[in-house]
């Protein structure tokens, strides 16, 4: 398998785990349980896919705005709403470069810092295009961000476990590179007489 091939079935497993979970959470907030307040695992999701593969994480933002306006039942504005506020996230490709991926994924309060940041920029994109787009008042950004803090909650709680996972919240092409290495030496290592 190639590289490229590797990555595109990578962001494809991450829609597809994306979809699944969304839907069920979805579900269960709206039917089986008639609950007012729900969460959504589409920043910590975007993020982990985000630190894996920079720019291709689009791809995924894209996606996830695409299937939870359809999961609603949303109307076009709603598709273009999520769909900006997804993609103002990307400008978080800004800070990766910045501060690095190696120190945000070990320093807890960079990782915070990380998800904090995304989480401001997906609810201020979306305010923004709620403006533009429905005529909402400039309050609509503080109604984004507030009825999806339950969502930053399970996103801290999210990047908590992941960064705790080998080779889940870091760059997969520097993983990858590393594994190849330590297989080299390993395998180096057993040559036959």
């Amino acid at each position: 398998m190639s590289f490229k091939q590797y990555r595109m079935m990578d962001l494809m497993i991450f829609i597809a785990m994306y979809g699944l979970c969304e839907y069920l959470v979805i579900k269960a907030a709206t039917v089986w349980f008639d609950e007012p307040y729900s969460i959504s695992i589409m920043l910590p999701l975007l993020l982990i896919v985000m630190m894996r593969w920079d720019k291709y994480s689009i791809i995924n933002a894209i996606a996830y705005a695409v299937l939870f306006v359809f999961y609603q039942s949303g109307n076009l504005n709603q598709y273009l709403i999520y769909l900006i506020g997804n993609l103002g996230v990307m400008l978080e490709l800004i800070l990766l470069k910045k501060m690095g991926k190696d120190n945000i994924r070990s320093s807890f309060f960079n990782s915070m810092i990380y998800l904090l940041c995304g989480f401001v920029l997906m609810e201020v994109f979306r305010g923004i295009a709620s403006i533009i787009i429905a005529g909402s008042d400039i309050g609509v950004i503080l109604q984004f961000l507030m009825s999806d803090m339950l969502s930053l909650v399970f996103g801290v709680l999210v990047i908590i476990v992941v960064r705790r996972i080998d080779g889940l919240f870091v760059d997969q092409k520097q993983y990858l590179i590393e594994l190849n290495s330590q297989k080299e030496k390993i395998d180096g290592g057993w040559q036959d007489e």
